[in-house]
């Protein structure tokens, strides 16, 4: 009988946003040697290797707080076949990506491309200026508006969401302030996932109410 014992990577290149599914298995990670991930456009996006006998480091690039962070885990956790793990920014626990077995990664990058085909024909987005974009910058939008960050300086956190061909509005539902985000490529999505919260400029004339944000 053959075990085989590997694993799989996939996470979204910081410089120009390609997801790609990386594979590798135990004969890769012998001794001490570090297994660096590049995507096709050149950028190092993390670096894995063992940690004793025991233990897996991932070293990876975050794009949102720009540092790169750390995480360690007992060697059969790495290579279970059982689970898929995250990879989240340490500061916001925002998604960056995953790791695990091959099947689970691909069954949970298609669902996540169903939910946004079924959100593009919900709200017909064969209008905008690249449909794929708009999509993955309002994912990024609600994961930042579920951990708080995403409000108005008046301090309300009831924000609304105007979509255009080639960008978005959003204006505070409270003090009718707006602020618009690009949304037609991939250097937009690239520089609004520098972010950890995005936050409505008071209109001229406003002033801050006695709310604050959470």
């Amino acid at each position: 009988m053959v075990v085989e014992i590997s694993t799989a990577f996939a996470m979204r290149c910081p410089a120009c946003g390609r997801l790609e599914v990386h594979q590798l298995n135990i004969f890769q990670l012998s001794g001490e040697k570090e297994l660096d991930f590049y995507c096709e456009c050149g950028k190092h996006k993390a670096a894995v290797k063992r940690k004793g006998s025991r233990y897996i480091s991932i070293k990876y690039y975050c794009i949102i707080c720009d540092l790169e962070h750390t995480k360690v885990m007992p060697s059969n956790i790495f290579w279970s076949k059982r689970h898929l793990n995250s990879l989240v920014c340490l500061d916001t626990d925002l998604n960056l990506g995953y790791f695990g077995s091959y099947r689970l990664i691909r069954e949970e990058l298609d669902r996540q491309q169903e939910e946004l085909n079924s959100m593009a024909n919900e709200l017909g987005f064969d209008e905008f200026a690249d449909p794929e974009i708009m999509l993955e910058i309002l994912d990024y939008l609600h994961d930042i508006a579920a951990t708080g960050g995403l409000y108005c300086e008046c301090g309300s956190h009831d924000i609304n969401i105007e979509l255009f061909s080639n960008k978005l509005e959003l204006c505070c539902s409270n003090c009718n302030s707006a602020k618009q985000i690009s949304a037609s490529s991939k250097e937009d999505l690239t520089r609004l996932k520098t972010l950890d919260e995005v936050v409505i400029k008071l209109a001229a004339g406003k002033s801050k109410n006695s709310k604050t944000h959470r």
